[in-house]
């Protein structure tokens, strides 16, 4: 046991608004929240001009200097916009769309952006984005014209349309072990949505009842009631867009989510958008030239107009094939000689690693663990190939378990302090270990652990020996499942179908140079790692829906990530902050 993972956050709904008698209140507090706000955001400014005045650069892109004023303009009108985000805020508390709880979280959010520690790294890499894409921009004929930049700082300046809304939702129950509903857990679900349905349009029901009655969303404590949203709300995209295309008071049709869920919306209030006509005064008035802002909004246009460009081109493609992968992650640091990588499966007392720090030595339940490896042990001695099923099928750390898990893969075990002692005396300065050893179990203060040694840096090394291997006829499926860190692993490396858009330009060209049934050729991404393809199947179709949902939040990142890491970058700025990532 190596790594602690963190807890998953249910994500929390909005509480109900409160009552008139309240907002008088809640106005103070959320004008005192907001103070506090803008108090930690000048702090962040003020970090941040320092540097900007101590230092000759903030960065470079291929030696064209990013300098410290055109960092602290950015840095001043980014500030500037959460300013306004912050008197958006303290506007909706005044109306009564906001309570404290919300204004609070809002006002936290906005105020740790303007922290120079993620403000300054922000900003810098903006710049270097603004340069390289205005030179892409060029490249591939795109132009931004005064008018599209005078309807982008209108639509900046304009407080979208905001919507007091409810829910009903109904998610289908999954039987345990299961990561899908059946068709019949769906139709249940859907049955409990559409009678919900009836009950509140003409059984004479209300709302709040059927809503505490039968939804499975947080809000049905409250009713339903999610507070008032916009369109930029973490809601399902399809709810969102029933909700703003209802009638006020009347309750929308059932909505099958993304996520498998059905959904009833109903609307109680509207406000409309507004447009702040003193936005360009406003900005003049703080000290921000308006031919900088300009700049700004004109960077952000080119960067939309290259997206929307990679996407149409993704959307049109019809070429894919279906690919197993195996990828090497590189290493967060350099691997010294001694490193060794490693994978182990973990047999804890009780089957909980972390109650086992706590478990008394003499406790029976240790001999209980220890006998659980052993027996594995002596089946990996017959057979160390089953170490991967073994790993997924008996380890207690969750992240090695079942398809999806790693199957006890580590990252490198170095000489440093990542590791637990026990674990990493076992194999580091034992140079008479061998890739393939499979060690004796071994006991850590989280269980007892059967180790075996994969291989020693550097990584390349070991990919070129998995493509020989692969191009001689080994089962690819088994390698990936062996040797790969992708999340795919499990399943030998199955990532499905790819096409342009769905995975980053410089793995397609690989694949598509491909033959089929063949392996492709090792591509090596920088802070990314190594990466290795089989080609199973070819086919030409257009994106399905699930594809076209990629490729609408990928594909963009997908085609520039090559373009960007062909550059050659300097942090400055970052780098004598420490701020370097």
């Amino acid at each position: 046991m190596t790594f602690r993972a963190k807890p998953v956050a249910n994500r929390p709904h909005r509480p109900s608004r409160d009552g008139e008698s309240r907002r008088n209140l809640y106005l103070n507090i959320g004008f005192g929240v907001a103070v506090v706000a803008a108090v930690l955001i000048l702090v962040g400014y003020v970090a941040i001009n320092w540097y900007s005045q101590h230092l000759a650069a903030a960065a470079s892109v291929n030696g064209d200097s990013i300098t410290r004023d055109d960092f602290a303009a950015r840095a001043q009108i980014e500030l500037w916009r959460l300013q306004q985000q912050i008197d958006r805020v303290n506007a909706a508390v005044a109306d009564g769309r906001l309570t404290s709880a919300q204004a609070q979280n809002q006002l936290q959010s906005i105020s740790s952006q303007g922290e120079s520690n993620t403000l300054a790294p922000l900003v810098v890499e903006r710049l270097i984005d603004g340069k390289i894409q205005a030179r892409l921009a060029t490249e591939e004929g795109i132009t931004i014209t005064p008018e599209q930049i005078d309807a982008k700082i209108t639509e900046e300046a304009t407080t979208p349309e905001q919507r007091h809304a409810w829910i009903i939702a109904v998610e289908p129950e999954v039987d345990e072990g299961k990561d899908e509903p059946t068709a019949e857990q769906k139709a249940a679900a859907k049955k409990i949505a559409d009678q919900a349905l009836i009950d509140i349009t003409t059984g004479g029901k209300a709302w709040e009842d059927v809503a505490k009655a039968v939804s499975t969303d947080s809000s049905k404590t409250a009713g339903g009631d999610l507070g008032w949203i916009d369109e930029n709300a973490t809601e399902d995209q399809g709810f969102l867009d029933a909700i703003f295309a209802a009638e006020i008071n009347k309750p929308t049709a059932v909505i099958e989510g993304e996520s498998g869920t059905y959904m009833i919306g109903r609307v109680t209030e509207s406000a409309p958008a507004s447009v702040d006509q003193a936005w360009q005064q406003k900005l003049t008035a703080d000290g921000i030239k308006l031919e900088s802002y300009r700049a700004v909004i004109q960077s952000e246009l080119i960067r939309k107009a290259l997206e929307d460009k990679a996407i149409a081109a993704a959307e049109a493609s019809t070429k894919q094939r279906h690919i197993r992968e195996i990828s090497i992650q590189a290493p967060s640091e350099p691997p010294s000689d001694k490193a060794v990588k490693v994978r182990h499966i973990l047999y804890s007392p009780k089957d909980d690693p972390q109650a086992a720090q706590s478990l008394a030595e003499d406790d029976p339940e240790w001999t209980v663990a220890k006998l659980a490896a052993e027996k594995d042990y002596a089946i990996l001695q017959k057979d160390p190939s089953k170490f991967d099923e073994l790993a997924r099928k008996d380890s207690d750390e969750e992240s090695a378990q079942g398809e999806t898990g790693s199957g006890g893969k580590l990252p490198y075990v170095d000489d440093n302090e990542n590791f637990v002692a026990a674990f990493r005396d076992a194999v580091i300065n034992k140079p008479e270990l061998k890739a393939g050893d499979v060690l004796a179990p071994i006991r850590s203060e989280f269980g007892w652990h059967i180790i075996q040694v994969m291989y020693r840096p550097p990584d390349i090394d070991q990919m070129n020996k998995l493509r020989e291997q692969a191009a001689a006829g080994a089962d690819f499926a088994q390698l990936a499942r062996d040797y790969s860190d992708g999340p795919e692993s499990g399943k030998g490396g199955d990532k499905g179908w790819v096409g342009e858009g769905l995975i980053d330009a410089r793995l397609l060209r690989a694949i598509n140079a491909a033959p089929l049934n063949g392996v492709s050729e090792i591509v090596e991404i920088k802070n990314a790692g190594l990466f290795l393809y089989q080609v199973l199947e070819e086919r030409n179709q257009k994106p399905d829906e699930d594809q076209l949902a990629t490729i609408k939040s990928r594909a963009f990142q997908n085609w520039y990530a090559e373009k960007k890491d062909a550059v050659t970058i300097t942090r400055q700025l970052l780098d004598e902050a420490g701020l370097s990532q």
